[in-house]
């Protein structure tokens, strides 16, 4: 007999959703999963285009993920956006009325936004091209990391803006290196410095939400590919960070090393010599399959939790944040998606003063939200679908076999 979940209300003023415990489905407080939304302000963007770098900043949010010189986090109270949030939970700083249980079982889940680039010296260690680029189509950048910067509705002109702001102006030079590849190459090995990064070889194809990759030594997680040093940095801000990051960015876990003048030209001779030029990943073509079984919407409310599609996507009639995915962000208006209850799902996102429930569905038949999952695996390597946006946005995708699932539930018709 299929479990009957009421959907997302209130019990004697407690709001209930579907979670998981020791295999079974239980109701608990919404205070659990939500609550840390509860003292953030409502976030929707600006309904004009921006017309200054601060506008800009303002407009997608940078402040979600970022500490933004000059702005205020996303929180009036607690001074914390979602990566403060989630440092708060992993140090156990929370606010007293917190049960400690809550916050040591949040604590064991958090994988992802625990730590983003520091923006203050972002001048100094990206050429104004490489960004401006990278802002309308970000691709990945740090493998390991797991989170990357969500594809966000930037413009040409609202990355100039973008990057204004932040004072990037740093633009290659025609000097050429004077240092020796090979000998750079040498000191790579020497140095070890494939421990912790990659240099345009880790199979992006591979990396799912939930990868054990995701668990491994900080300092190789936040490594960023080197591949991309040739279109990131200038060759000036190459040789500086070489010498001396500390000096660029206090908290950066790459060793300073005593390399000389002539160390540092070889080495930067070594990172910027042109990759091998390997043939573009297809998009991927991955067709759901449809179960042989009967799919109920406890099981695919738990999936659903797990990959915190209500973070983005809630609809709770409260005070604060409802999500960029409901009621707007990252320069996105809002689809008034509610992703927290089963009856929000079935609605679906509103187009058109309209909502498009379940199932709303692409031109070749594939469900939107399904196309949206899908999608996701190919942004990483900066393949975009044309008026889909990969989900989860700015997190990896989910595996393949529980998109299966969320297809079969659709096609069943959403079963209760």
């Amino acid at each position: 007999m299929a479990l009957r979940v009421p959907t997302l209300g209130t019990l004697a003023g407690v709001a209930l959703v579907v979670a998981m415990a020791g295999g079974a489905y239980v109701l608990v407080r919404d205070a659990d999963v939500l609550a840390l939304r509860l003292r953030t302000r409502v976030l929707a963007p600006t309904k004009h285009s921006p017309s200054t770098p601060r506008e800009a900043v303002e407009h997608f949010q940078c402040n979600r993920c970022h500490a933004v010189p000059g702005l205020d986090p996303v929180s009036a109270r607690l001074s914390e956006n979602c990566v403060t949030c989630h440092q708060a939970i992993s140090a156990g700083r929370m606010d007293p009325w917190y049960k400690q249980a809550e916050v040591e079982r949040w604590k064991r889940h958090i994988t992802h936004l625990v730590r983003t680039p520091d923006l203050g010296s972002l001048s100094q260690r990206v050429k104004r091209e490489w960004l401006v680029s990278w802002l309308q189509a970000p691709h990945v950048v740090r493998p390991l990391y797991g989170a990357t910067m969500p594809r966000m509705k930037v413009g040409p002109k609202d990355a100039e803006l973008l990057a204004d702001f932040f004072a990037v102006t740093e633009a290659e030079s025609a000097e050429p290196t004077q240092g020796d590849a090979s000998a750079g190459r040498a000191l790579y090995a020497e140095h070890a410095c494939a421990s912790c990064h990659y240099r345009g070889d880790f199979p992006l194809a591979s990396l799912r939400y939930g990868a054990p990759e995701f668990h491994s030594d900080s300092s190789r997680r936040r490594a960023p590919d080197l591949g991309h040093v040739r279109d990131r940095m200038s060759l000036a801000q190459l040789r500086n960070w070489l010498t001396d990051p500390h000096r660029i960015l206090p908290d950066t876990e790459m060793p300073t090393f005593s390399f000389t003048p002539r160390q540092v030209e070889d080495l930067a001779a070594f990172l910027r010599e042109p990759l091998p030029k390997v043939a573009a990943a297809p998009v991927p073509r991955y067709q759901p399959r449809r179960l042989e079984r009967e799919v109920h919407y406890p099981e695919v409310a738990q999936k659903l939790s797990r990959h915190l599609c209500f973070h983005c996507h809630s609809d709770m009639q409260r005070p604060g944040d409802q999500g960029p995915g409901n009621t707007g962000g990252f320069g996105y208006d809002g689809a008034s998606l509610d992703m927290a209850t089963r009856t929000g799902i079935v609605r679906g996102i509103k187009r058109d003063g309209q909502f498009r429930g379940l199932p709303d569905r692409l031109e070749d038949g594939t469900p939107r939200l399904v196309a949206a999952l899908l999608a996701r695996q190919g942004e990483l390597d900066g393949h975009f679908q044309p008026g889909v946006l990969g989900m989860p946005l700015g997190l990896p995708p989910i595996p393949e076999e529980e998109i299966d699932l969320i297809y079969t539930w659709i096609e069943q018709g959403a079963p209760e």
